[in-house]
């Protein structure tokens, strides 16, 4: 086994070492009350029946962003700048969500991923209970669009 290559621990990503900013209508939000955020594109797929084999084909025919955030709720930006924009002009801001992946612990570097087209699913408005806790929200988002703007340089692989 002298040949094997195995991944240093040090070059995994601490999953909270991250930086998340929101752009509403060109104006930047550090968006510093989230506690997760994730997102991915998912391939569209139609079956194709084939002859000469058993097997169903797929072909890709289109991509779809979709992701979720969490956060606690100490900020009206979402209603103030997207609600009520929309409610009062019938008109949704143009809006992107900037994600800053790095771990200086890690060798692999830093990755920044741009979503444009970027819209959440639902605006909380409030989250009130009786017992011990504190406000937070969640939502859905779709994106039409991403930019990899800076990429990992991946771990050692020699």
């Amino acid at each position: 086994m002298a040949n094997q290559v195995i991944l240093n621990q040090q070059d995994t990503i601490n999953s909270k070492e991250g930086m998340v900013v929101v752009k509403i209508d060109g104006k930047n939000y550090p968006f510093i009350e989230a506690t997760e955020v994730s997102a991915q594109v998912d391939f569209n797929k139609e079956d194709v029946q084939r002859l000469g084999t058993r097997f169903k084909g797929s072909k890709v025919t289109s991509v779809e962003g979709t992701g979720t955030i969490n956060g606690y709720l100490v900020s009206s930006i979402w209603v103030s700048d997207v609600l009520e924009n929309y409610k009062n002009t019938g008109v949704l801001p143009e809006m992107s969500l900037t994600v800053t992946v790095e771990d200086k612990t890690s060798a692999v570097g830093k990755q920044v991923i741009v979503l444009t087209g970027f819209m959440i699913d639902t605006v909380p408005l409030f989250a009130l209970a009786a017992d011990d806790g504190v406000m937070m929200g969640e939502t859905d988002f779709t994106f039409d669009d991403y930019q990899m703007t800076n990429k990992f340089a991946g771990p050692k692989r020699a």
